[in-house]
């Protein structure tokens, strides 16, 4: 196993010792066994772990598995504890979403020193992934999955699977923390790992043999894709200050047209209906379309697309359940006697009668109120955030749902006491959740 690793991180980084390695260790079976062969191997690595404070005392106890391997090897360890929950509370984030962004941006502030931070995600993880992202909709980079190398993030565990790692860590007594969570098929992620996993390899039982062998493949056929994409960019993409201009003339009549719509726009979040819906028809000059971060403006001959804030930022009306779909999931449902909500602040309760046309998406101003579903009655939507520690960035990104210019929604937040739904009295509802593209 050592070979193959070595040989991986040649193919990585070149010459392995001739860098820095700052090692992701969560105290589970794969990164621990990924810095025992960084160890073994004479690497020059330090650590680093956070504790999310997920799984309490479990979560301590895996704190200092790793504290105690950085000890007995004498290298260098960076920790980090931070209170996920309260930062996840409000956030309109899942609890994996907060914890993977906390974790990086920490990573960032401590690579100063190192030229490579290594994770251990194995073959196995690099499969499940595919299989997440084909239930979810994906395209060539999506089946490809988690890349060995991405900038100055290196996969050197993606050669093994997860029996190996296990294995070679029984054999070599590697003291390792098992995360009890794992067996939660409520989540996603391990329902695929434990369910959908072990019967497609009642078909192939070489399975994440076979799957390696062609993720490799769809790497190599990705960066080729890649690289003409964008060449295709260079063609038709303008930058001027903030704003990216992106020529219509120079797309009409390109065979990949579509494709290439759907790739210029994904670089700024924009989802691929509205690459759909450009290239189907042909909007008026005026008309706006958004993501989270960025604004597009069609402009004659052009598709202007720039940041968004508070300043930049047009109110949309939605006249219709058609445009209401283009920025959000609904779903129409019949109450047939228990309507099992999903506590989350992405989601949107509102009975079929409550719901009327026109509805506007716009930014909050001061002296707005709103009242909070499950609190005490009218408060100023400026105190809301206040309470809830909103810093000022994201304040800036807040969006309210209005319909005759009341709030029915602080959009991700919290939504609006007068338009909760009766679960007895209430026949039809709509399900309304945001997906993040204005």
């Amino acid at each position: 196993m050592k070979k193959r690793f070595l040989e991986q991180m040649n193919h990585l980084v070149g010459d392995p010792y001739g860098h820095r390695y700052l090692l992701a260790v969560s105290g589970g079976a794969d990164s621990c066994v990924m810095a025992q062969l960084f160890c073994e191997s004479g690497l020059n690595f330090a650590l680093a772990h956070c504790n999310f404070h997920l799984r309490g005392e479990d979560s301590n106890q895996d704190m200092q598995l790793v504290q105690e391997l950085a000890k007995r090897w004498d290298v260098e360890i960076f920790v980090k504890e931070f209170d996920t929950l309260a930062l996840q509370k409000d956030s309109g984030k899942s609890v994996e979403m907060v914890a993977r962004e906390l974790r990086y941006a920490w990573f960032a502030e401590i690579m100063a020193n190192y030229d490579f931070l290594a994770t251990a995600h194995q073959a196995d993880d690099a499969l499940e992934t595919t299989l997440l992202n084909l239930c979810r909709g994906t395209g060539i980079k999506g089946l490809a999955s988690i890349p060995e190398r991405n900038g100055n993030i290196i996969r050197p565990m993606l050669v093994f699977s997860a029996e190996e790692i296990r294995n070679y860590a029984q054999s070599h007594n590697i003291a390792f923390a098992i995360d009890c969570t794992n067996d939660d098929e409520s989540i996603r992620r391990n329902k695929i790992r434990k369910s959908v996993i072990p019967l497609l390899a009642t078909q192939n039982p070489n399975l994440i043999h076979t799957y390696s062998h062609n993720r490799k493949i769809l790497q190599k056929q990705l960066a080729f894709y890649n690289y003409y994409i964008e060449k295709e960019k260079e063609k038709i993409v303008e930058k001027r200050d903030e704003t990216v201009i992106v020529h219509i003339d120079d797309l009409q009549g390109h065979p990949h047209r579509d494709l290439i719509v759907y790739e210029i726009l994904d670089d700024f979040g924009f989802p691929a209906d509205i690459a759909n819906e450009l290239c189907a028809r042909d909007p008026q000059t005026g008309t706006q379309y958004h993501s989270a971060t960025h604004t597009l403006l069609v402009n004659r001959r052009e598709y202007l697309i720039r940041p968004h804030d508070n300043e930049s930022f047009q109110p949309i009306t939605i006249r219709s359940m058609e445009e209401l779909q283009h920025y959000f999931t609904v779903e129409r449902l019949t109450n047939n006697g228990k309507i099992d909500f999903d506590r989350d602040n992405h989601t949107l309760y509102l009975a079929e009668n409550d719901l009327m046309f026109p509805m506007t998406i716009d930014t909050w101003q001061a002296g707005d109120y709103f009242y909070p579903l499950g609190g005490k009655g009218k408060q100023k939507v400026s105190d809301f955030f206040t309470d809830h520690k909103i810093d000022r960035f994201t304040k800036q990104q807040v969006r309210l749902l209005k319909m005759d210019e009341n709030i029915v929604w602080i959009i991700g937040y919290r939504s609006d006491q007068r338009y909760k739904i009766d679960p007895i009295k209430t026949q039809v509802y709509f399900k309304i959740q945001y997906n993040g593209i204005f």
